[in-house]
């Protein structure tokens, strides 16, 4: 019924699938990272009608940090999908990203339910554990993205989680500031 609608549709839905296999094995440039989860939240937001407030606060001159492929949009991902199912309106995703003492930190937060103290100490537990088993109930793109992180650049890197009954999770990612392709080898 409203072409031009769908055609954006269309269009952000290709650049989407087009990011993620173009980027699998590679880098990327924070600002790549940040397209892709503008297309994902806009990709969510038509098919379910506009609820989810999408909040970008990226400082300047940090978009041409080169930070691995693929990190950021699991990790939206992981907030809709665990943070607003027991929310029905108003759900926000909060995206930043600022240099902090000459490394880059990256927060994706929400306004979800958060987690019980117990439950965040399990979680803690899965994205920082060796090995994850299949079929685990919680954590496993978390701690995918945490050891592909530290495999890169060590221990001092990486995800660490907070979350707080009733206000939200706030997942950080901290990362060296490089401007120079790395290999994940």
């Amino acid at each position: 019924e409203d072409a031009e609608r769908t055609g954006i549709f269309l269009e952000k839905m290709a650049d989407f699938f087009r990011y993620n296999v173009r980027k699998m094995e590679e880098d990327a440039m924070l600002w790549e990272e940040i397209e892709a989860v503008d297309n994902y939240i806009y990709i969510l937001n038509v098919r379910f009608a506009g609820d989810i407030v999408y909040i970008r606060e990226i400082d300047e001159d940090i978009e041409n940090i080169r930070i691995p492929s693929m990190i950021l949009q699991p990790l939206v991902e992981n907030a809709i999908l665990h943070a607003f199912n027991e929310i029905t309106t108003g759900g926000r995703v909060t995206l930043k990203a600022f240099c902090t003492d000459g490394n880059l930190s990256i927060v994706v937060a929400d306004n979800g339910s958060g987690m019980s103290p117990e439950q965040l100490k399990k979680l803690d537990a899965s994205i920082h554990a060796e090995h994850v088993e299949e079929g685990k109930e919680h954590g496993i793109g978390l701690h995918n993205v945490n050891r592909r992180i530290q495999l890169l650049f060590g221990k001092e890197y990486g995800l660490s989680v907070k979350s707080f009954s009733g206000i939200g999770t706030f997942v950080e990612v901290f990362l060296p500031m490089r401007t120079e392709p790395f290999d994940e080898e």
